[in-house]
């Protein structure tokens, strides 16, 4: 049993990472969780010359020097406005293994980042580098795109398809959305043309999901749809019911013959008006359910 305790913030000063920067800090408020703030530094060509002067130099230090000290002042900042503890870190790597190392050895519990960067971080938070962003964290990861405004979530969709692995993020989201006071829409995803007996088993899996909401004293409603399309129907249902944050299951849920965080990831990640809470997929038989909560109940 896991409490969110430590989150990590991968940014790069662009438009998207200032309100990353607040859904981050809003919520290690309100999980009392330290803040890490990272920015990775890349030898690559363009992506290090994030002043546009086509020059590269070879010395990074005072690269590194002036981005810390502008880290060091965004946390300070944010420390006195959230009264949160706030740790800033400029290291140069590789920006995707740096984050899931930075994960390693700060026990992070939950990531937070954007989806759209600015200069040479873009192509690392676009298209399938943001999948394998996602993929090579070891905790969940939420992705927030640029036209998100609000902090915070209120209506958070929970797809579930027929797969039983996609039953592993339940518990997470549940806890999530207890702290956050927020509602489940439960979106049952039964493949076309399923026989009634598919039907009926699966509306007893769908059971046991409300069953824990009301445990948890969660507000949620319940909607089974057939589709062969599960990120579209998926994008298309959070649109209805306003959504703010969808949860997924990274890895291994399926889309019928393929994975949620497969064929789904793309569509989802790159297109979605609606953060996305990825989970990672554990496998069968080691599975851990997580509580967030902690002390705030």
């Amino acid at each position: 049993m896991n409490a969110i305790r430590n989150i990590l913030v991968p940014t790069d000063f662009s438009k998207t990472a200032s309100l990353v920067l607040e859904h981050a800090a809003f919520m290690a408020k309100l999980f009392k969780a330290d803040l890490y703030l990272l920015h990775v530094v890349e030898i690559h060509d363009s992506a290090f010359d994030i002043y546009n002067t086509g020059i590269i130099p070879k010395d990074t230090s005072a690269i590194q020097k002036a981005v810390l000290e502008n880290l060091d002042g965004i946390a300070e900042k944010l420390g006195k406005e959230y009264s949160i503890n706030v740790i800033a870190e400029c290291i140069t790597g590789s920006v995707t293994a740096e984050i899931a190392n930075a994960v390693k050895d700060n026990s992070i519990d939950l990531v937070i980042m954007g989806t759209h960067g600015a200069h040479g971080f873009k192509e690392f938070f676009v298209g399938s580098n943001a999948y394998k962003t996602v993929n090579m964290c070891s905790c969940p990861v939420i992705t927030v795109q640029t036209n998100i405004k609000k902090v915070g979530f209120t209506n958070i969709v929970l797809p579930i398809d027929d797969c039983f692995e996609s039953r592993q993020k339940v518990d997470f989201t549940i806890a999530f959305a207890k702290t956050y006071a927020a509602k489940i829409h439960i979106l049952g995803i039964m493949e076309e043309g399923s026989s009634n007996n598919s039907l009926e088993k699966f509306k007893i899996k769908l059971d046991s999901v409300e069953k824990a909401a009301k445990k948890a004293g969660i507000n949620f409603t319940t909607k089974i749809i057939e589709s062969n399309d599960l990120g579209l129907d998926t994008l298309r249902y959070a649109r209805k019911v306003k959504a703010d944050l969808i949860s997924v299951l990274t890895d291994h849920e399926s889309q019928y013959k393929g994975s949620l965080l497969g064929m789904f990831a793309n569509k989802i990640i790159n297109h979605s008006n609606v953060p996305i809470l990825s989970i990672q997929f554990v496998e069968l038989g080691v599975y851990d359910p997580v509580s967030l909560a902690g002390s705030n109940g």
